[in-house]
């Protein structure tokens, strides 16, 4: 950024980290053991959400809905770039130029946060999966 490397911010834990998310993520049913004690903060857009996690300026980013891959790829090459893993909200690496356009979610964070915000989720990747 302006000349200078930006880096994803490494945390461990989900308590107290600052997830850009909307209000679809805060739905404890989503949770294995309820909502997470992260601090969510939003911005409307998921390219500058995965940019902000590559800047170092949030810890992660999630979002539970589709997303499409041009809403999310020039994003997601800065995140992944600073050192973040940017996967579907299953774990999968996210695929461009695929069948379908549109990713099962969107996960970005630096390990472990981003294995921890995984093994927390309901669903195909999630802990659920492996419970």
């Amino acid at each position: 950024l302006n000349a200078a490397p930006v880096r994803a911010r490494a945390r461990e834990s989900l308590e107290g980290a600052e997830v850009l998310t909307s209000r679809a993520a805060l739905h404890p049913a989503i949770w294995v053991g309820g909502l997470p004690p992260f601090r969510r903060k939003f911005r409307p857009s998921l390219a500058w959400r995965l940019a902000l996690v590559g800047e170092g300026r949030h810890d992660a980013m999630l979002t539970v809905r589709p997303a499409w891959e041009w809403d999310i790829a020039a994003g997601a090459l800065i995140a992944e770039e600073a050192g973040a893993r940017v996967t579907d909200a299953e774990g999968r690496p996210l695929r461009f130029n695929a069948p379908s356009a549109r990713s099962a979610g969107v996960i970005a964070a630096a390990e472990p946060l981003h294995g921890a915000i995984l093994g927390r989720l309901r669903g195909p990747g999630g802990a659920a999966a492996s419970a």
